[in-house]
Order: C-alpha cells, then structure tokens, then sequence
C-alpha cells in the first residue's frame, strides 16, 4: 500500500509541477517584437521555433498558454497571434483568421504490457462511456478493471474526442480526468490498466523520454499526425493553426508563417510528432 501512494503522490507532483511550468503569463515585450502565444501541447516545438527565429534576426516572443486563453489574449490584444491545435468554431471565424500550418491527431494510448495493439472505434466508444468496465471483454488477453482517462469538459481535446465517438459529458464511474497531455502519459505508463488519448507530439515525446507507453491503432490505422496530413478517415485528426485577428496585417506574422511551412518548420514539425501542411 505505501508504494502504491508513493507512486501516486510522485505523479501527482509532476502533473502539478508540469502546470504551473505551462502556465506562464505574457512577457512585456520590446518594441516591434511579435507576440505569440501557444498551446501547451505545442510548447517544445514552439520554444525551438522562437530560437530558431531569434537566430535568423527576427524580433519574437513567444509565451505558453492553455489554447483557450491563447485566442483570449489574441482577441483581447495581448498577444498578436496564437498557435493552436484545433479548429476554429463558426464564431471564432467571423474573428480571426487561422491558416493551417501542421497536423496533429490523438492517439489511444496504453501501457507497454498491454497485448492490445489494434482497437475499434465501437469499443473506443464502450470503453469511455464504461459499457466496458473490464479489459476481458476487449478480447485481447488481458484482464482486470479498465481506467479511462480523460480531459476535463472546458477541453478542446475532450470535446473533439467526445464527438468523434458520441460520447456524452457525464463522468462515468472509475474513469480518471487530467488537466494535460503530460499528466496523461504520466498516469498511462505508470498504471499498467489505464487507456488515454493524448496529442501525436505528446506521446513523441513521452517515446523519447522513455516513458512505457504505445499507442494503439484505430481499425488498422496507423496511430500517426501523417495519417491526418494525407486525407484519411481517421476520426481524431485536427489542424495546428496560426490564429491573428482579422485587422492583423500580414506582414507581422509573414516570418513566422514562413518558417513553419518552409524546411526548417517542417522538419521541425516532424521531429516533434506532427506533420507538415503539405505531407512530404
């Protein structure tokens, strides 16, 4: 019991210690700079663009946000443009202008000693709305309660789920609810029964750093940003956008756009998990 609630606490203080690291507040900026702030899902990407860009003489700053408080501080003057991992809603279109840039999806993911490797949308669906409670009645050889975790309702990334399999907003019974991409991996590769959904640059990440995780596919798909980038019918892709108002002139946000969509963005893009506009 006591190194069940070590691991627990250990985890609930890197999810705490990953939040209050994500949730900086804009920076006063010099004269001329571009302020942009960016989705925490985008934030190691994002912090290479701006060396990137501070290297080749341009004037940027660059600030890390939840993506619904980055269009807020767009909207209300604060930042110039924001970096998102979502579309924009028909309201928010009468407002800004977003030009897509990259792609992203959400992957299913479980820990490495899960034997599952391939999973249906209709048990995605059984899963999350706790029909299935039990790792048995997926079939794949193992067994024991099933933990979904998932996003909180004020979510972009719980609403895109919640639709792509006609799940309500009710908080079933066992399910567990995290507030990042981070902390979901985290909670994944420490809990051999947990199943989540968490960004294709997050579980890159998480990969990299080691984390025991894999990502499953979806009715044979490849869990993969490229499978978004080339046309596919996989439900749980979405854009990255570079978002501005629409009195925004372009020429602030001319460099930034260059470098995201030329070379260097894109091999940035790739690096990161996701994939460039215009798949290679």
């Amino acid at each position: 019991m006591a190194l069940r609630i070590s691991r627990w606490l250990g985890l609930f203080v890197l999810s705490a210690l990953t939040s209050l690291s994500g949730a900086g507040t804009a920076a006063a900026a010099a004269p001329d700079e571009l302020r942009v702030m960016a989705a925490t899902s985008l934030a190691p990407l994002a912090g290479e663009l701006e060396t990137a860009l501070r290297r080749q003489g341009g004037r940027i700053r660059l600030t890390i946000a939840g993506g619904e408080a980055a269009l807020t501080a767009v909207a209300d003057g604060e930042a110039e443009a924001a970096l998102l991992t979502r579309a924009l809603d028909d309201n928010e279109a009468t407002r800004f202008v977003g030009r897509i840039v990259g792609h992203d999806s959400l992957l299913l993911v479980v820990h490495e000693r899960n034997p599952l490797d391939d999973i249906s949308e209709a048990q995605v669906r059984a899963i999350f709305s706790r029909e299935f409670s039990d790792w048995q009645q997926i079939g794949a050889g193992n067994a024991g309660a099933i933990v979904p975790v998932r996003r909180g309702l004020a979510s972009a990334t719980r609403r895109l789920f919640d639709r792509a399999f006609g799940i309500g907003n009710v908080m079933p019974v066992g399910a567990v609810e995290l507030a990042s991409n981070l902390a979901t991996v985290l909670y994944v590769a420490a809990d051999p029964q947990a199943i989540g959904y968490v960004s294709a640059g997050a579980y890159a990440q998480a990969r990299q750093r080691g984390l025991r995780i894999k990502a499953l596919r979806m009715a044979g798909q490849a869990p993969d940003a490229r499978t978004c980038a080339d046309g596919s019918a996989y439900r749980l892709c979405r854009p990255l956008l570079l978002v501005v108002r629409k009195e925004t002139p372009a020429r602030r946000t001319a460099a930034l756009a260059a470098m995201l969509t030329g070379p260097l963005g894109e091999d940035l893009l790739i690096r990161h998990g996701f994939a460039p506009a215009a798949a290679r």
